[in-house]
C-alpha cells in the first residue's frame, strides 16, 4: 500500500491518482477525503495526538507498507515585522512535527516492510526567498530530518528520498494569500507527481537521495 499525507488536494492528489491508476492501494491521511484513495484516514496533522492516531491506524492495516510520502503542506509569506506565532506553529507542525512523529511512531513497521519514505520538501530548502522566513525555515528543518532519516536507515532496505520541487501550480498560494499565481509560468502538479513516482519506481538498488526540480520557462 501507498500512504500519502495530504492526498486530498494539490500534489498529493496527483500522486494518489497515479498510484491508483497503477493498481496500488492508496491510503490518504489528511483532514479531507481523497477521491483516489482506497482508505481515507481523516486527521489533522498539526495535532500530535491525531498524528499518532493516524500512525496506529496505518499499522493496523494488513497490507505491506510499500511507500510513505510525506506530502501535506501549507504556505505563508508573511514578511519580517509581520510574522505571527500562529503561522510559525502551523508551518512547523505541518512540515516538521507531522513527518517526524509519523515516521517515528511507525519506524519498526517501516524497517520490517522495507518501506520507502519520500519527503516532499521544497526548493526553498536549498536557497532563500523573500518573505518566506517561516515557510523556508520549516522546509529547511524537514530537509534536516530527511538527511537524518537517511543515516538512520542506511543499513536497511528502505530508501529515503528528499524531493525538492520549485514552484508548481496548485491552490497552495491561493489559500494562503487570496491571490493565485500565473500557472502558465509554473510547473504542472501532474508532471511533478509523475517525476516523484518515477523515482520511487526505479530498481530498489537505486536511491535518489536528493533531487531538485527547478521550473524553466522556455523562450
Amino acid at each position: 500500500m501507498i500512504v500519502i499525507t495530504g492526498a486530498s488536494d494539490g500534489l498529493g492528489l496527483e500522486v494518489a491518482k497515479l498510484y491508483k491508476a497503477a493498481g496500488k492501494t492508496v491510503v490518504n491521511v489528511s483532514r479531507h477525503e481523497s477521491k483516489y484513495a482506497d482508505v481515507n484516514l481523516l486527521h489533522d496533522l498539526r495535532k500530535g495526538s491525531e498524528i499518532t492516531a493516524a500512525a496506529n491506524e496505518i499499522m493496523a492495516l494488513k497490507e505491506p507498507l510499500e511507500v510513505l510520502i510525506n506530502c501535506a503542506g501549507v504556505y505563508t509569506n508573511e514578511p519580517l515585522g509581520q510574522i505571527t506565532e500562529e503561522e510559525i506553529k502551523r508551518n512547523m507542525a505541518t512540515h516538521v512535527k507531522a513527518p517526524i512523529l509519523l515516521v517515528s511512531t511507525m519506524i519498526d513497521r517501516i524497517k520490517r516492510d522495507g518501506t520507502d519514505v519520500a519527503n516532499v520538501v521544497s526548493a526553498v530548502a536549498t536557497k532563500a526567498n523573500p518573505n518566506e522566513a517561516v515557510y523556508g525555515a520549516s522546509k529547511w528543518a524537514l530537509r534536516g530530518f530527511t538527511q537524518n532519516l537517511q543515516l538512520e536507515l542506511k543499513d536497511t532496505s528502505c530508501r529515503v528520498i528528499g524531493f525538492y520541487p520549485g514552484g508548481f501550480g496548485t491552490d497552495l498560494f491561493l489559500k494562503a494569500t487570496g491571490k493565485d499565481v500565473d500557472r502558465e509560468k509554473f510547473m504542472r502538479a501532474a508532471d511533478v507527481a509523475l517525476c516523484l513516482k518515477q523515482l520511487l519506481d526505479l530498481p530498489r538498488n537505486i536511491e535518489i537521495s536528493e533531487i531538485i526540480l527547478n521550473r524553466k520557462n522556455p523562450k
